[in-house]
């Protein structure tokens, strides 16, 4: 991997610190970090590797970025810019944890996202117990560089920017030396209690204030009617409305929603499927999708079907490259789904993804729920 050069590095690193500045960021909480180190980051919004790149100015980062983003035009264009490196999502990936290493043993700062994806209730996602054992084999201080905000200044579900405070925490949490004598259960048990964070419970502490903005593309979040439990609510400007009971949801400067945090009726949705899926043995979930795959370095359509969640197993049923065709995936094997809110469920094999892109917005965010509480049945 060629190193980037140091004026080009200086000069984009200033101008995002200038960004992140303007946008809301303040340093509530500082640490020296000197390289070799691993920087662990919590992930709430798109902006963050822009976030935890402002918090360490004037040092380099290299990230661990989902290997799908490389082969988005624009996206991908910065991150090779950044030397990031590639890691493929929700599997072991040796030679980006090779990678990683070589890094660290020239004294490089390595920057983790341990929960694999954004979440998109702003309440944290559990990350994969595989981090607790690379921490142990890279033998590096951990620090958290985390981000309190930054999901309510820009929600994963817009792209629009609800301008306001974003408060930003930098920290030693496990030591060199410390990693020496824990076992990967206690560096896990660290790593969780460190990243855990509930944009709702931080902002009734702190009332911070955030900009209005259109809501459009929440109600492929928050999708299911509180009062009467019916799917598929639709958006007013700043409101959720229910089409069978009238049920209105209003979205607040504070984040909140009725006075509850969008995580907090994300966990209701989830508790919902799961009684669903306990009283229904033979459950079954599915939708129409487009199917879209790695062909020529770039992520296009390649066929259209039925994506199907069962008890035991993902089913595809429908064209792949013009030929009719079936695809199983375990659900043991598969602990959730990244998802693209309002458009897609991903699942990925090797170097394989399978992008279903749904025709129903609301349906992926539903389809993760259930995927990951059937992982959890079939894992007991």
């Amino acid at each position: 991997m060629k190193r980037p050069n140091f004026f080009i590095n200086i000069t984009l690193g200033f101008l995002v610190k200038i960004f992140s500045v303007l946008k809301g960021q303040r340093l509530i909480k500082k640490c020296k970090i000197k390289g070799p180190a691993i920087i662990l980051s919590n992930h709430t919004s798109f902006y963050d590797f822009i976030y935890t790149s402002a918090a360490m100015y004037p040092h380099r980062v290299t990230y661990l970025a989902a290997k799908k983003m490389f082969y988005e035009r624009v996206t991908g264009f910065f991150l090779r810019l950044a030397r990031a490196i590639p890691k493929s999502l929700m599997q072991a990936d040796p030679i980006a944890t090779l990678h990683a290493f070589r890094i660290l043993k020239k004294k490089g700062i390595v920057s983790i996202f341990p929960e694999g994806q954004i979440s998109p209730s702003g309440r944290s996602l559990t990350p994969a117990f595989s981090i607790a054992k690379f921490l142990k084999k890279a033998n590096a201080n951990v620090y958290i560089v985390k981000h309190m905000g930054a999901g309510l200044v820009n929600p994963p579900w817009s792209k629009k920017t609800f301008r306001g405070r974003i408060d930003t925490v930098k920290e030693l949490i496990i030591s060199q030396e410390e990693l020496m004598s824990m076992s990967d259960q206690e560096i896990y048990k660290v790593v969780c209690e460190k990243l855990y964070y509930s944009q709702s419970e931080y902002n009734r502490l702190k009332n911070y204030k955030y900009e209005l903005n259109d809501i459009s593309n929440l109600e492929n979040v928050i999708y299911q009617c509180p009062n009467c439990l019916h799917e598929g609510l639709v958006t007013s400007k700043h409101q959720l409305i229910c089409p069978l009971c009238n049920h209105t949801l209003t979205y607040d400067r504070y984040g909140m929603i009725n006075n509850k945090g969008l995580d907090e009726l994300f966990q209701n949705q989830e508790t919902h499927v799961r009684k669903e899926i306990d009283n229904n043995p033979n459950f079954k979930i599915e939708g129409q999708a487009r199917l879209m795959s790695f062909r020529n370095q770039r992520l296009v359509e390649v066929g259209s079907g039925v994506i199907s969640v069962k008890r035991f197993e993902y089913t595809y049923k429908g064209t792949i490259d013009n030929e009719y065709k079936e695809l199983k995936f375990n659900v043991s094997s598969t602990p959730t789904l990244p998802s693209d809110i309002g458009r897609n469920i991903q699942i990925y094999e090797g170097d394989n993804i399978y992008q279903f892109e749904m025709d129903v917005k609301w349906l992926p965010t539903k389809m993760v729920h259930v995927g990951e509480y059937l992982y959890l049945l079939n894992k007991k």
